[in-house]
C-alpha cells in the first residue's frame, strides 16, 4: 500500500536544488522562446532600424575603418550618444549575416541574458521561490517581450543596467573575494550603458557615485585604475571625435534636456505629480501589459489645482488609480525593508534600489510630459522588484495565497496579449485589420519585416520588366525602410519626394496602410499619374502608378554614384575610424535627417 505523500515531503522536493534549477529551466525557455519565435519575419523595422542598418552596411562592405565614432543623435538635438551600439550591430552582421535580422541578433543574445541576469540580482534579497515568481513574470512581460525582438539603441538597457548594478552589490559584498574584478565588470557595463540613450548617460552615473559614496568598498587601488581604464577606453570613440572637432559633440551636451523640460509652460509641482503618474502607469503597463491606465492631468494656478479628464482618461482611471496604490505600496514597502532589514547583503540592494528609484524619478520630472515609452527601459527591472516587496510582505503575514493570484493573473495577462500580438502579426502580410492605440511600440499599423519584403519582391519584380528607377513615397515610419531594401538589392531608386520631373522611364509606388482610402492616398499624384495596379499586402497596399503622356518632363534621370553619407550643414561632424587621421566627412555629400532617439 503506498503512503500519501506528506506536506514535508512536498516542501522537501519544492526546495531541492533539482527542482528549482528545472524550474528556472523552464522559465528561461519560456521566456527565450517567446523572444525568438518568427524572430526575423515579424521584425519592427522602421526609419530607425534602416537608418542604423545603413551605417552598419558601409562598415561591413567597406571595412571596420568605417564605423563611426558616434553613435545615434538624442532627443532631438544634435548631441550624439557613444557608438557602442553599431559596433554591437556590425559584429553581430559579421557573424549572423548582413540583414536587418542578421544585425539584430546580438539584441536577442542580451535580451535573453537579461533573464538569468535578473534572478541573479533579485536574489540578492528575495528568496528563490519569490526569485522564480519575479523572474516568471519578468519573462513573460509583452513590455520587454516585444522590446527584445528588433534592434534598437535603448532595447539592451536592461541587460547592462542590471550588469552595471549587480557588479555594484558584488564588489561591495564584504564576502566576495573578487570584488576588484566585479568593480572593473560594473564599470564596462556602466560605459556600455551611457552610450544606449541619453537618460542613461545622465542618470546612471549618479546612481552609481551614489552607492559608491555611501558604501566606500575597500578594494585595491589597482582595480579602481582598471575600471577608470577601461570605462574610458570604451569612450575613446567619443574623445577622439570630438577633439578632432574642437568639442562640437560636448558643446551640444547641455541643450538636450534644457530643450526638453522647458519647451512647456508646466511648473515644477505639475511635473513633479505628472512624473508620478507616468511611472505608475509604465509599472504596470511593465507587469500585466496593461496600456489603459491613465489619471487626470494637473494643472496648478496660484496655489489651486484644477484637474483635467477627457474621455481617454475617464476610460483609464479605474486601471490608472489601481496602478498608483500600487506603485506607492511599493515604494512604502522599499522604505519600510530599509529600516527593518539588518542583514548587510540585503540592505546593500535595498540602498541601491532606493537611488536607483530616486535617480529616475528626479530625471524623469523635467520631461514627465513627453516621456516616451523606451524610457521605461532606464527603470524595467524595477516594477518587479517592487512587486517582490508585496510578495515578501504577503509571506511574512501568512497570506502568501495573495503573491500566487497576482503572479496568476499578471501571468495570464502577458500571456493573452502575447497571444493577440503574435496573431496580428503573423496576420499582417495577408489579412487588413485594424488595432487599438498601441502604448509600447507606438504603432499605427501591425507592419512586418516579411511583409515589407514581400513588397520589395513586387516591386522588383515590375522594375526587372524595364529596369527603370524607382520611386518610392510612404509613411514616415517605413518609407526609408523600403528605400533601404531596394537598396540592398542593387536597385536603382529614389524617394519619391524628391523627384523634380516626371520621367517617362521610371517605376512609381505608394506604399500606405490598407486601412487609407485609396482616393486620400492618390489625390496629390492624379494630375501627373495614374493607377497602374494596386496590389494589398495584409495591412500595407501597394500602388503601382505611370505617368501621364502630357505630365512627362523628361525622359530618364541619371543618378549620380553614390557617396559616403556625411554631416548636414551646422550638425556636428560625426567622424569615422579611417578619418582620425585626415579631413572627416571629406566627399562633401548631405545625410538624411535622422530620427530622435
Amino acid at each position: 500500500m503506498n503512503n500519501p505523500i506528506d506536506k514535508e515531503s512536498l516542501k522537501s522536493l519544492a526546495g531541492s536544488k533539482f527542482f528549482v534549477g528545472a524550474i528556472l529551466i523552464a522559465i528561461l525557455a519560456v521566456g527565450i522562446f517567446l523572444r525568438a519565435y518568427n524572430f526575423s519575419d515579424w521584425q519592427h523595422f522602421e526609419l530607425d532600424q534602416s537608418r542604423d542598418a545603413k551605417v552598419i552596411d558601409l562598415a561591413v562592405e567597406n571595412g571596420a575603418g568605417d564605423l563611426p565614432l558616434l553613435g545615434p543623435k538624442a532627443a532631438g538635438s544634435f548631441l550624439r550618444l557613444g557608438p557602442i551600439f553599431y559596433y554591437f550591430g556590425y559584429v553581430s552582421a559579421k557573424v549572423f549575416g548582413n540583414t536587418p535580422s542578421g544585425i539584430a541578433v546580438i539584441s536577442l543574445i542580451f535580451s535573453c541574458l537579461t533573464l538569468p541576469l535578473f534572478y541573479l540580482f533579485v536574489r540578492r534579497f528575495f528568496s528563490k521561490k519569490i526569485g522564480l515568481m519575479l523572474l516568471g513574470v519578468f519573462a513573460v512581460s509583452i513590455f520587454l517581450v516585444l522590446y527584445s525582438r528588433f534592434s534598437w539603441n535603448p532595447n539592451n538597457l536592461p541587460f547592462f543596467t542590471l550588469a552595471t548594478l549587480y557588479g555594484l552589490l558584488r564588489a561591495t559584498d564584504l564576502d566576495e573575494k573578487r570584488k576588484g574584478w566585479w568593480l572593473v565588470g560594473s564599470f564596462v557595463a556602466l560605459a556600455v550603458a551611457m552610450q544606449l540613450h541619453f537618460v542613461a548617460f545622465l542618470g546612471f552615473p549618479v546612481i552609481v557615485g551614489a552607492y559608491l559614496f555611501l558604501k566606500r568598498p575597500s578594494i585595491n587601488w589597482k582595480y579602481w585604475l582598471a575600471a577608470a581604464i577601461c570605462f574610458v577606453f570604451l569612450y575613446t570613440p567619443v574623445i577622439i571625435n570630438d577633439f578632432k572637432t574642437g568639442g562640437e559633440n560636448v558643446a551640444e551636451f547641455e541643450k538636450v534636456f534644457i530643450k526638453k523640460s522647458t519647451k512647456d509652460d508646466h511648473t515644477l509641482i505639475e511635473k513633479a505629480i505628472r512624473g508620478v503618474d507616468e511611472i505608475s502607469a509604465g509599472y504596470v503597463l511593465l507587469l500585466s501589459g496593461d496600456s489603459q491606465a491613465d489619471l487626470p492631468r494637473i494643472k496648478v494656478v496660484g496655489m489651486r489645482p484644477s484637474y483635467i479628464c477627457d474621455e481617454k482618461c475617464v476610460t483609464g482611471l479605474p486601471m490608472g488609480i489601481v496602478s498608483l496604490i500600487f506603485f506607492l505600496l511599493g515604494v512604502a514597502a522599499l522604505g519600510w525593508n530599509i529600516f527593518s532589514v539588518k542583514d548587510v547583503k540585503r540592505k546593500d540592494f535595498l540602498t541601491l534600489m532606493a537611488i536607483w528609484l530616486v535617480v529616475s524619478m528626479g530625471l524623469f520630472t523635467p520631461i514627465a510630459y513627453d516621456l516616451a515609452p523606451r524610457f521605461l527601459l532606464l527603470i524595467a527591472p524595477v516594477p518587479f522588484v517592487l512587486l517582490g516587496f508585496m510578495f515578501d510582505f504577503f509571506e511574512k503575514k501568512k497570506i502568501e495565497y495573495l503573491s500566487w493570484i497576482f503572479f496568476i493573473i499578471l501571468i495570464a495577462s502577458n500571456g493573452w496579449l502575447i497571444k493577440n500580438r503574435f496573431q496580428e502579426l503573423g496576420n499582417a502580410p495577408v489579412a487588413a485589420f485594424e488595432i487599438e492605440s498601441d502604448k509600447i511600440l507606438k504603432e499605427n499599423e501591425r507592419v512586418t519585416l516579411e511583409q515589407q519584403l514581400l513588397i520589395t519582391d513586387y516591386i522588383e519584380s515590375v522594375y526587372k520588366r524595364n529596369n527603370f528607377p524607382v520611386y518610392v513615397n510612404s509613411e514616415a515610419f517605413y518609407r526609408r525602410a523600403f528605400l533601404y531594401h531596394l537598396e540592398q538589392r542593387l536597385i536603382v531608386r529614389d524617394d519619391f519626394r524628391n523627384t523634380k520631373s516626371v520621367y517617362a522611364e521610371g517605376n512609381y509606388f505608394l506604399i500606405y496602410p490598407t486601412s487609407s482610402k485609396v482616393e486620400k492616398v492618390f489625390e496629390n499624384y492624379s494630375e501627373k499619374y495614374s493607377i497602374n495596379e494596386i496590389r494589398e499586402f495584409g495591412t500595407l497596399r501597394a500602388i503601382h502608378l505611370i505617368p501621364k503622356s502630357e505630365a512627362v518632363s523628361a525622359v530618364r534621370q541619371e543618378f549620380a554614384p553614390e557617396r559616403k553619407p556625411v554631416s548636414a550643414f551646422g550638425v556636428p561632424v560625426r567622424c569615422r575610424w579611417n578619418e582620425i587621421f585626415s579631413q572627416c566627412n571629406s566627399d562633401g555629400t548631405e545625410a538624411e535627417d535622422e530620427s530622435v532617439i
